[in-house]
């Protein structure tokens, strides 16, 4: 299995994760009180993608995270990239941020390119039609004596300007639509996918996923299979859905996967095929549904409960998949189970061990569900 394929799912993780940390102020004030021009923001996002980001109201997320038990240990992810230094760099060019930023954005949407990092992205804003010259403004009221410059690529025009950082951002913009970027080659292949049809919004396996929402929602698209141990190499047209919720002990990832009808079959035979593994208080992996059933069924007629014991008995018996992992424990033997975590958990083991993970995989009709649930132990 190719790296980058297994990879996908953890890039796009850590970039969630590091969305609901970084606490940006000069986007805390989103909201969809003017709609303005309504525009589809897949219509510019380039086929080729990872996956992408999509929210309503950052605000309401942004309000939540603090306020969970878990806050202080998801904030200690690195806070460096596109997001911190143009979302939280532009407030400080606006005389009022919160004034001059609020209403101003309907919807925010993040693509995510190869190879994976937080710099190669694309943020998306779907803006109120008569904002765009405020907005132009204040991407050109950096403070620094480099002056934004303009370059024309297709007849369109890409402004390219510094960040306190010392790097650069390009930026593209038409009616109802910003597009930044620290790449301006990312900022073109968005101007191509919008004018030859070839963005994702022409994509009919992304739009077999994609279900867009009414209001104060998260959603990552990506353009892999939900875990790793389903991924085909051979195959490009899967793609998976994690609406993102939040409470005060626990993080849910919860969504559908979809997959050609001609590889449903092969992604059943796989969970079938997963051998089972236990070891108390750390770790179970279990497939098929009548073994999940039985599983439950006895953890949930047990007396006494520890958290590790509720986290499974609080799981649905008519599963596919089933896996609950303290993630402490397994940071000793990640090896041994790197196959069933993503890449991101894998390699940054430290920042959940503090936490349970439980993860479902469900056959709903003609697709697979899944949940993924990180429980605060501490």
């Amino acid at each position: 299995m190719k790296l980058r394929t297994v990879g996908r799912l953890g890039v796009i993780l850590s970039i969630i994760l590091f969305c609901i940390g970084i606490g940006v102020y000069s986007f805390t004030q989103l909201s969809l009180v003017d709609k303005g021009k309504d525009i589809h923001l897949a219509a510019f996002v380039p086929r080729n993608c990872m996956g992408v980001l999509e929210t309503d109201n950052f605000d309401y997320f942004m309000n939540e995270f603090p306020q969970t038990a878990y806050a202080g240990q998801l904030d200690t992810l690195q806070r460096a990239g596109l997001l911190k230094s143009v979302l939280g760099g532009l407030s400080r060019y606006t005389d009022s941020p919160a004034h001059d930023w609020s209403n101003q954005v309907n919807r925010m949407m993040i693509s995510f390119h190869e190879p994976g990092s937080s710099r190669n992205l694309v943020i998306y804003f779907q803006m109120n039609n008569s904002q765009e010259a405020f907005v132009k403004s204040v991407l050109q009221r950096t403070g620094h004596s480099f002056e934004a410059r303009k370059e024309k690529y297709r007849g369109e025009d890409i402004w390219v300007y510094p960040v306190d950082n010392g790097d650069f951002v390009s930026a593209y913009m038409e009616d109802g639509l910003l597009a930044l970027s620290y790449q301006k080659r990312l900022i073109e292949q968005v101007i191509d996918a919008s004018k030859d049809q070839t963005s994702l919004d022409t994509d009919e396996s992304f739009k077999a996923i994609y279900s867009p929402k009414s209001s104060n929602f998260m959603t990552l698209y990506t353009h892999s299979a939900s875990v790793p141990l389903l991924d085909k190499p051979e195959s490009t047209q899967v793609w998976s859905e994690f609406d993102i919720h939040l409470n005060s002990e626990v993080l849910y990832l919860s969504g559908f996967m979809y997959e050609p009808d001609s590889c449903f079959q092969s992604s059943l035979l796989r969970l079938e095929q997963v051998k089972p593994s236990y070891e108390s208080e750390s770790m179970l992996i279990v497939s098929g549904q009548s073994r999940i059933d039985s599983c439950v069924s006895q953890i949930a007629s047990i007396s006494y409960h520890s958290l590790f014991d509720e986290c499974i008995s609080n799981l649905s018996r008519d599963a596919s998949y089933m896996m609950v992992a303290d993630m402490d424990k397994v940071a000793t033997q990640i090896d041994k189970y790197a196959p069933y975590l993503p890449l991101f958990i894998k390699d940054h083991i430290y920042l959940f061990r503090s936490f349970i993970l439980s993860v479902q995989i469900t056959k709903v009709g003609n697709k697979l569900s899944h949940i993924f649930v990180f429980t605060y132990k501490e």
